[in-house]
């Protein structure tokens, strides 16, 4: 349990398939959980000497049986009730309905979520070591256009 952790998130696992063809599929596991928090914040980046504003995410989530690292996940073959956290998965704040598929594309579905939190998952740290307050922890950012300041 993670103190004062009252979000619901929706993730959607990234599966890939790979076919008797050769291709692969990318096919998209839903899956909600509770307990967790979600926070924003807004970050001043140096890039070349040029100060840029960033938004980025954190997402905490508690630890569970069902979770599996992404090498396991992956070697499993993505087994049905368990999840992982991954680079590329997507964490939608509040409970989401929608199936990523033929009516809607992973991009669109973040972009419909934008506003209330949706983020593209970049880097997962495992915090499995905390006893009670064991946890993963999903981060993603992403820059604005706006650019401020000068060179130095």
């Amino acid at each position: 349990m993670i103190p004062f952790a009252k979000d619901t998130l929706t993730l959607y696992n990234r599966v890939r398939n790979v076919g008797a063809d050769g291709r692969t599929a990318e096919t998209w596991r839903r899956r909600v959980l509770t307990g967790c928090s979600w926070v924003r914040a807004h970050e001043r980046v140096r890039d070349e000497g040029i100060v840029r504003y960033a938004e980025s995410v954190a997402c905490r989530i508690p630890a569970s049986a069902d979770y599996l690292p992404p090498g396991d996940w992956d070697a499993q073959g993505a087994p049905p009730g368990k999840f992982t956290l991954a680079a590329g998965d997507i964490l939608v704040r509040g409970v989401v309905d929608d199936e990523i598929g033929a009516g809607l594309s992973a991009a669109e579905l973040v972009k419909k979520y934008a506003r209330g939190g949706a983020a593209i998952v970049q880097s997962v740290k495992e915090n499995t070591h905390l006893g009670p307050l064991a946890h993963y922890v999903a981060r993603s950012s992403w820059g604005s256009a706006v650019q401020r300041g000068h060179r130095p």
